[in-house]
């Protein structure tokens, strides 16, 4: 069979444990917004909606997770990927709506927030609203089991070539060819057994909470934006330099402080994604590939940052080494006592997007972010950043069945005068 017919034809595949696991977590949900991954742009200048269409088509016969759907009829959920199909932006026309934003608001929040089927419709779905001449909002919401973070850039890089009329040579493997092989890879007993050890007997987070928790966790959340100026990254990254270690170590490690500050606690545990791509191949693919590691941290005796940021920096090490094994497999491997209030081994993730996740550029077109509704949060705190020129702008996620919008405001504005205060006190 050549590269082009196993393109076209319909295959199935298993999912991997992280689709598996997002698979099952919806199941449990309900219908959810939880896993969407959004991005959105204003665009002024004369785009072309139909090239904008025909680089969607393009895009969806290069990419199969974007016309991959679960597949129940064996009884196990399974990747079935479709033929390429002709796709399309949903347009609506508001140019002579007397309350055009107001309008484009319900819009955006219904595109974003309505769940997917994902047995019977495509992973994503593209709007564009026409506001005037030349001036559109484009968004496009991802499913997470069919796109990561680092998807993004690729998404909207190979748009902007195919709506110019180019090419892109063929991907060298296709998505589900890459979970075949690695789910035929036997599992590493060696590091799990030091996942096991280093996970052994972890405590949950023990944040105090705005009101009891229930005792089955919800997605339910809110968030508070967050940004970290260019000077404070600057004096950041001058930091890590002067100790060996990298910026997202030092804004990491004020996290941990922050979060031991605040609970009392020592011993803590954050999530942390890793990309998961091992190579050109796997950067150049939208799909699933992102892993959590769990970094366990030892704040008990009160170290000084430069204390901390040393442990952070080793341990972050050492989970590197480890991260290729499935979180999945983590899970099973420390096997933690089952508790439904709260998600296994952490309940915090701290993220650093190192890239623009959702820079858009087409030939002759402007495009500004437009910010967008949410109303979940998978964790019950997340802090995660995206540079921004040369600074960080980002939110924390929070659960709203544990936390008000002021408490996790107040977090936010904790985590900026920590990171000062440390970055001033090791000047």
């Amino acid at each position: 069979m050549t590269q082009e017919e196993i393109r076209t034809a319909t295959t199935t595949a298993p999912l991997s444990p992280a689709q598996h696991g997002i698979w099952f977590t919806e199941q449990f949900d309900g219908p959810t917004s939880l896993y969407h991954i959004s991005f959105s742009h204003r665009l002024r200048g004369p785009l072309d909606a139909d090239a904008l269409d025909a680089a969607l088509t393009a895009l969806v016969r290069r990419h199969e997770p974007l016309r991959t759907r679960v597949d129940l009829s064996t009884g196990e959920p399974r990747q079935l990927v479709l033929p390429p199909g002709p796709a399309s932006a949903k347009r609506v026309d508001l140019s002579t709506h007397p309350d055009a934003e107001a309008e484009a608001a319900r819009e955006n929040e219904d595109h974003v927030l309505r769940p997917f089927r994902l047995d019977a419709e495509d992973p994503f779905r593209v709007l564009l609203l026409r506001m005037a001449e030349d001036h559109y909002i484009l968004t496009v919401v991802l499913h997470h089991i069919c796109a990561d973070g680092l998807s993004l850039p690729v998404f909207s890089a190979d748009l902007a070539v195919f709506y110019r009329g180019g090419e892109l040579p063929p991907l060298p493997v296709g998505y589900t060819a890459h979970v075949r092989r690695a789910l035929a890879e036997p599992p590493d007993a060696e590091a799990l057994a030091r996942w096991r050890e280093r996970l052994r007997g972890a405590p949950p987070l023990a944040l105090p909470t705005d009101r009891p928790r229930p005792g089955i966790r919800s997605p339910h959340g809110g968030r508070v934006p967050l940004t970290v100026d260019a000077d404070l990254v600057g004096r950041a990254r001058d930091h890590a330099r002067r100790h060996g270690a990298t910026l997202f170590m030092v804004l990491l490690a004020n996290f941990f402080a922050v979060l031991a500050r605040r609970s009392g606690v020592g011993d803590l545990s954050i999530g942390v994604p890793l990309s998961g791509r091992e190579g050109p191949d796997e950067e150049a693919m939208i799909g699933l590939f992102t892993n959590t590691v769990v970094l366990r941290v030892d704040l008990s005796d009160g170290p000084s940052f430069a204390e901390l940021l040393r442990r952070v920096r080793s341990t972050a090490f050492d989970a590197y080494d480890d991260g290729h094994v499935p979180f999945q497999q983590v899970v099973e491997a420390v096997s933690p006592p089952r508790d439904l209030s709260r998600t296994p081994l952490f309940q915090v993730v701290f993220t650093v997007q190192d890239f623009a996740e959702d820079d858009l550029r087409l030939p002759g077109v402007t495009a500004t972010p437009v910010p967008l509704p949410s109303r979940t949060s998978e964790f019950e705190l997340e802090l995660e950043l995206a540079w921004d020129g040369a600074g960080l702008v980002g939110f924390v996620a929070y659960s709203t069945d544990l936390f008000d919008r002021a408490t996790a405001a107040a977090l936010a504005d904790d985590y900026l005068a920590s990171l000062h205060e440390h970055l001033e006190v090791t000047r």
